[in-house]
């Protein structure tokens, strides 16, 4: 596909939908109007879907289209269409309550986010797949697959503005006591997470850590951890010594404060161990967590990262001073101009300079202007 290709489907009735296919561009959102990210395909949460209208689709390589699916929405019917069509990722937020059984369904990476309703799960049984949960995971009970090993699990619970409220623990998920690889994020400067309720996962392998942690010296039991990730940490006092974890031979630390950080550059050093793409980088003290990480670049690196924060804080800078709403737009658009200036802008690169307008728009002196600067962004980019 070299340009864009429009079709006429019939997703909630004959006719229903017009949808734009863009060359490189593998995710279709589907979900009300009004809601973020913008849906391509517009639809009410009730709403009944034919999922087959995107049988006929596929890349140039062959494999189904879209890749990812990303739905708000209540028909659950996607479950049963995954039976027989594989998808690559799903990410959905019901509104209402659900008890689903999706266990047969060829879903790689299943995205959850609950914030309206309880959700009875089933998982999804693809032998190498994963299950993501975000919001309040209080609304979560799960079940997995009969036979079948534990997925993949990341958590994303939400969190309470104060770094100074009792730390977060996950809830108690029995059904989850095998799980050999866990991920939880939360965000620095904040609800820390409570590092102690990832103790009811007793067979861990592979642990991946970001933001504000608390009860960190509680990981020193999980004696099978082979990996552990630590990425945008801004307080690690008590981690215990690398020694104390016999079998890890992977360590990632990105982003981290600086005190322990050095720590464990000499640990790795000293350890005589053969680590596997192991590495302590962007060491970080307080000020650059309060002042840089918010922005939809902290992932970015060097020159390209510094000129993207640059580029973001002059059209910040623009936008709060500005007497019209053209003022914003050019200042819009005088950001996405440096970011085209560019080279070798990726996907995900895209993705964040989205988000950096989205952030940089949703209130203006002239209010919310997300809906207009996401079209000049669009008619702006060259990437």
């Amino acid at each position: 596909m070299s340009r864009d290709e429009t079709s006429v489907i019939s997703l909630t009735g004959p006719d229903s939908h017009r949808l734009v296919r863009s060359p490189g561009v593998g995710v279709v959102v589907i979900g009300p109007a009004g809601t973020t990210p913008r849906p391509d395909l517009v639809v009410a949460a009730g709403d009944a879907i034919d999922w087959s209208v995107f049988d006929p689709f596929t890349v140039p390589a062959g494999y189904p289209w879209p890749r990812r699916i990303v739905y708000e929405g209540d028909d659950t019917g996607f479950f049963g269409w995954a039976r027989r069509r594989p998808i690559e990722t799903f990410d959905w937020r019901p509104r209402a309550a659900h008890a689903v059984d999706a266990s047969a369904a060829q879903i790689g990476h299943l995205g959850i986010t609950l914030r309206d309703a309880p959700l009875r799960l089933t998982v999804p049984s693809a032998p190498h797949g994963s299950l993501s949960v975000t919001g309040d995971l209080g609304l979560l009970t799960a079940a997995p697959a009969d036979g079948d090993a534990c997925p993949r699990l990341a958590f994303a619970p939400d969190t309470l503005p104060s770094p100074d409220a009792a730390p977060l623990r996950l809830p108690d998920l029995p059904a989850f006591a095998g799980a050999h690889s866990v991920d939880v994020t939360v965000r620095p400067l904040r609800q820390p997470f409570d590092c102690a309720s990832l103790l009811q996962f007793p067979e861990v392998r592979s642990v991946a850590l970001a933001g504000q942690l608390a009860g960190v010296d509680a990981l020193a039991r999980l004696r099978h951890l082979t990996a552990l990730q630590l990425r945008y940490c801004p307080d690690l006092a008590g981690l215990p010594a690398l020694h104390d974890w016999p079998d890890l031979t992977h360590l990632i630390a990105f982003n981290v404060e600086d005190a322990t950080g050095r720590r464990l550059r000499g640990e790795l050093r000293r350890s005589g161990r053969q680590w596997r793409h192991s590495s302590v980088s962007q060491l970080r003290g307080p000020e650059w967590f309060a002042t840089e990480y918010g922005l939809p670049f902290s992932a970015w690196q060097g020159r390209k990262a510094k000129a993207a924060v640059t580029a973001y804080r002059a059209a910040e800078r623009d936008i709060a001073a500005a007497t019209a709403p053209a003022a914003v737009e050019a200042a819009v658009r005088a950001f996405v101009g440096v970011i085209n200036a560019m080279p070798g802008i990726e996907t995900p690169d895209r993705e964040d300079a989205g988000e950096a307008v989205f952030q940089l728009t949703a209130a203006t002196p002239f209010g919310d202007l997300t809906e207009a600067a996401l079209k000049w962004f669009d008619d702006a980019r060259d990437f």
